[in-house]
């Protein structure tokens, strides 16, 4: 087989595993492995991710004391969250936004 043909098979392959993900979506229980390895990778869990996020979200003023008591903030309530009654939080929180998410 030729270089041309190598690619022209694994291109056609790569393209049916995105139209198939494309119309069938990936099953929600390997969405939440992969959030959960993602995380677990980031050295966090769902609640301790998640309160981070908020608090970040929070507007900033060009003040830099504000901008470091949010940041301050946001890594001890993280984590304080970073523990498994945090974890047990996030994947009860994904149990009860399950309807909603469609994870």
């Amino acid at each position: 087989m030729t270089a041309a043909k190598v690619f022209t098979v694994l291109a056609g392959v790569i393209g049916v595993i995105v139209l198939a993900i494309y119309l069938f979506g990936i099953p929600p229980e390997l969405k939440r492995r992969l959030e959960k390895q993602a995380l677990k990778t980031m050295g966090e869990n769902k609640m301790s991710y998640i309160a981070k996020d908020q608090i970040s979200k929070i507007p900033a003023s060009d003040q830099e004391d504000i901008k470091q008591f949010k940041k301050g903030l946001s890594n001890a309530v993280g984590g304080s969250l970073n523990n498994p009654l945090g974890e047990a939080g996030g994947d009860t929180a994904d149990d009860l936004t399950k309807p909603f998410t469609g994870r």
